[in-house]
């Protein structure tokens, strides 16, 4: 055996027996659970509604008062189990004559939640059809998205437009008009677990750069920005407006150290509020300007949060606000969680990455904010013959995928801020699918429904422990 495989496999087998010898009599059975998958051995004051304590560790709490940690699943969407490849086979495995429809979304829906019971996930993530899995009643702790800003990491096209002034009236009117559709029908939802918005925003200029490719898919132009759209808005924009009294203060009403900064030759700030399409490009090696569009960012989220977070309470009070799952594979949540925390109750993230790397943003986020953590979207992937461009890290086989899964199961939910992960994604999501062949997704099982088993055994048997694995953690 070469050395590079006999130290992967050692280092697998340590990592099974060793976390299991911790665990293997701390099982959780369903008599311990409440109806929303909460522990009844930790008891808090029961509100009605979900919310966050802490106590000793940070803890979500059920709407009867029980201990809760959020072990959801992403990406269940009709569309995938009906494609012209597999949509035959569901029809079969669910028993149905009909490929859609009614009697075919009912079947789809019963197979779902029976998956969730067969692999331990107690919450619907962001991403799913809840609609769907909600008719005609919820039965499972879910999260409702609102999109107030349609600006998501995933998008190759971002029109400059949507990019909205976050300071306008109109925003605001936006933002009342989406709460009062989607937040006002659920505000004495009890399975409701919180309100995210936006798929990791693009908020940074990093978020917003050119990249070469999309996981080895084409080209993605780089897009504009709130920065970038905003300061060259004209002077009518109120978020034009709100960049030059930032200007102003950082300039201490000097608009010749403005224009030896930017090189331009305004004769005032009034003529820099009057200017549209003065600069449509960063220039990074400006360290002044770097400095002036992150600090002009803070107020831009701080905003759009303020407003978001006001709308949605104007019409429900009762249940958490998560905001926008922010990218921790890009530097989006270190420059923006101060901001976001203010108003949030869960710091909500997603990153594609092990555990080794994710602890330092983890231990980073802590010591800056003190409150739970979900990592709202992740997996581990590998490559396969219909997969050859996985979205997240590679594994070389799914035995490495099951042990880096693992690995990172039992280490995070051991921190006392973390309190769930939503996983990444439930079937394969192949290049076979025409909306999947530049990128695609590996799942717990085949796309035709059939499980990976040891990731199966290792979902089910954590979710079985963790409970315990909070306690006994650090």
């Amino acid at each position: 055996m070469k050395r590079r495989k006999f130290l992967k496999c050692s280092v697998a087998s340590a990592l099974f027996n060793g976390v299991n010898q911790g665990f293997s009599n701390s099982l959780i059975s369903p008599a311990d659970l409440d109806k929303y998958g909460g522990w009844k051995g930790k008891k808090f004051k029961a509100t009605g509604f979900f919310r966050a304590e802490k106590d000793e560790r940070w803890w979500l709490v059920t709407p009867e008062g029980n201990a809760f940690i959020s072990l959801g699943i992403n990406h269940f969407m009709p569309y995938l189990f009906q494609q012209k490849y597999n949509n035959s086979a569901w029809q079969n495995l669910l028993g149905v004559k009909k490929g859609k429809g009614q009697e075919f979304n009912e079947a789809l829906r019963n197979w779902f939640l029976k998956t969730c019971k067969d692999f331990g996930f107690n919450t619907v993530g962001c991403h799913n059809a809840v609609n769907l899995i909600n008719d005609p009643t919820p039965t499972m702790a879910y999260m409702h998205p609102i999109k107030f800003i349609d600006v998501p990491h995933w998008k190759t096209e971002v029109p400059d437009e949507s990019f909205l002034d976050v300071f306008s009236t109109g925003f605001e009117h936006r933002c009342d008009k989406l709460a009062r559709k989607f937040a006002l029908p659920l505000k004495d939802d009890p399975y409701l677990l919180g309100y995210s918005m936006t798929d990791c925003t693009l908020f940074t200029h990093e978020d917003c750069r050119e990249r070469t490719d999309v996981i080895g898919g084409r080209r993605r132009k780089s897009r504009i920005g709130f920065v970038q759209r905003l300061r060259n808005l004209p002077d009518s924009a109120a978020g034009k407006q709100v960049y030059v009294q930032l200007m102003q203060k950082l300039y201490r009403e000097n608009i010749q150290d403005f224009n030896q900064v930017y090189q331009t030759s305004f004769v005032s700030f009034t003529e820099l509020a009057k200017a549209q399409n003065w600069r449509m490009h960063i220039h990074l090696h400006n360290g002044f300007e770097v400095r002036d569009n992150i600090e002009f960012l803070k107020l831009v989220v701080d905003k759009y949060y303020e407003v978001a977070k006001n709308s949605i309470h104007k019409y429900d009070p009762n249940h958490m606000f998560v905001g926008d799952k922010l990218n921790a594979n890009t530097d989006s949540i270190d420059s923006v969680l101060p901001v976001t925390s203010k108003y949030t109750d869960i710091i909500f993230y997603q990153m594609y990455a092990r555990y080794e790397v994710q602890k330092a943003g983890l231990d980073r986020w802590v010591s800056l904010v003190d409150k739970p953590i979900i990592n709202g979207d992740s997996a581990y992937t590998m490559v396969t013959e219909h997969m050859p461009r996985p979205y997240g890290p590679v594994a070389d086989n799914l035995e490495e995928r099951a042990q880096w899964t693992d690995e990172f199961f039992v280490n995070s939910f051991a921190r006392k801020n973390f309190v769930g992960w939503h996983y990444c994604g439930l079937i394969d999501a192949t290049n076979q699918n025409p909306h999947k062949k530049m990128r695609q997704h590996s799942g717990l099982m085949t796309d035709f429904g059939k499980p990976y088993p040891i990731l199966q055994e290792i979902m089910k048997k954590r979710s079985q422990q963790m409970y315990s694995i909070a306690l006994k953690g650090r």
